[in-house]
């Protein structure tokens, strides 16, 4: 078992240094690689009580492997977390999932948990189930109809995990504006990422977004790139998300900035080598609406975000890529003076030349209107992609990654 803990954690260096050693005699030379991933942000806020339920996330993987192990995680909880049983599901299988050989584990407040690795083979594209079960009474937000080929369920009263049949309680529906053609949702809680072990070795994208990312466009990515792509991609996309600053105390469900969570939401996160950088566009809107006017940014306040992050990168090692900022015209909260800041930001991002920008703004705008979205591409909100913008932005990411690739020097023999 793996303990990672926040800035909340009490525990020494010795303790942790024991924790790891613990797992890496678990592990042994195992060397794990993110297939599927979520952000977790702050929902304390838009929490209900709930006991003696099973959950159980649905969610189609990228990349395959021969072992997996999953991470929970009660970074943003003000409870330990307690999970009664826990079971992974794929291609027919069940396998029950342990924490130091133990069925059942409290994962403290501020931290992250990692089940020993668990013998299951799962297939490129494969769909894989996870349950746990939550006997204690826990704090989670209510569980909504999801996207990016990702549910999370609850079930009636009882532990289910493994079930054949699973007992789900129906969500409720969640409201959308008028002629908004999206699927938005809470994250899944507590699931934060399912890892693979196995011979071949991949990249693994972190994509680190706002609602646009979340909506599914790395899922999409990662369902184009055929096996043997040697890229894994994963979404950490938190909607409402800001590059430079956390969420008001009034909208903590959008999460701390990209700033903020860059550490551990992508340096953290296992086999990163790259990250695709889609966020700046809450950043001109949610000033003057959701929080304070006088936190809408200058292009070089916006400019000097990305830089840090290009930075951070750097010293971890890693690439990364930035995406421009789409059209938001006829968007809530749109005027020129944004739009002004908008244009500089994506000349700047441009500049940094195609091994580090990506061209959203390209990727989805019209081409007799070219401060507005494609109406193909368009949800209705003059903001959000539609289904078909999102598999544009797949598209055009495949196409940075491959190309990329393409060139690159051939290995020596």
């Amino acid at each position: 078992m793996d303990i990672r803990t926040g800035p909340s954690d009490t525990a020494t260096s010795q303790e942790k240094t024991v924790m790891n050693d613990e797992n890496e005699r678990a592990s042994g030379p195992l060397s794990w690689e993110a297939t599927w991933a979520q952000a977790l942000p702050d929902v304390c806020a838009d929490g209900e009580w709930f006991a003696d339920v099973t959950l159980r996330s649905h969610l189609r993987v990228g990349i395959g492997g021969e072992r997996v192990r999953l991470e929970f995680s009660n970074q943003f909880g003000d409870h330990p977390v307690r999970i009664g049983r826990s079971a992974v599901s794929a291609g027919g299988r069940t396998a029950v999932a342990t924490f130091g050989g133990r069925d059942r584990v409290t994962i403290p407040v501020g931290a992250s948990v990692s089940t020993d690795p668990v013998e299951m083979p799962v297939g490129h594209h494969a769909t894989v189930d996870v349950d746990f079960y939550l006997p204690e009474r826990t704090l989670f937000p209510p569980l909504l109809a999801s996207v990016s080929d990702f549910t999370c369920q609850m079930s009636e009263p009882g532990d289910h995990v493994g079930a054949a049949v699973f007992p789900a309680v129906a969500a409720p529906p969640f409201p959308m504006p008028d002629d908004v053609d999206i699927s938005v949702h809470e994250s899944g809680p507590f699931l934060r990422t399912v890892e693979v072990a196995g011979d071949v070795r991949h990249g693994v994208v972190v994509c680190v977004g706002d609602s646009i990312t979340a909506m599914g466009w790395p899922e999409g990515a990662a369902g184009l790139l055929p096996e043997g792509s040697g890229f894994s991609v994963v979404n950490r996309g938190v909607p409402g998300n800001r590059l430079r600053l956390d969420a008001g105390a009034a909208n903590l469900s959008n999460g701390r900035s990209g700033l903020s969570r860059f550490k551990d939401d992508v340096l953290g996160t296992a086999g990163v080598t790259q990250v695709v950088i889609a966020l700046g566009t809450n950043d001109l809107g949610l000033p003057g609406e959701f929080e304070p006017i006088e936190e809408l940014p200058t292009a070089a306040e916006l400019i000097a975000g990305y830089e840090n992050l290009l930075e951070q990168a750097g010293a971890a090692g890693i690439g990364a890529r930035i995406a421009t900022i789409t059209p938001r015209v006829g968007s809530d909260n749109h005027d020129d003076g944004r739009e002004q800041i908008r244009s500089a930001v994506n000349d700047w991002i441009r500049s940094l030349g195609p091994d580090v920008a990506i061209d959203f703004d390209e990727a989805l705008r019209s081409a007799a209107a070219p401060l507005q979205l494609d109406q193909r591409y368009d949800s209705g909100d003059c903001l959000h992609p539609s289904d078909t913008g999102q598999d544009q932005l797949a598209r055009t990411v495949v196409a940075a990654l491959l190309a990329g690739t393409s060139k690159q020097e051939p290995a020596a023999h």
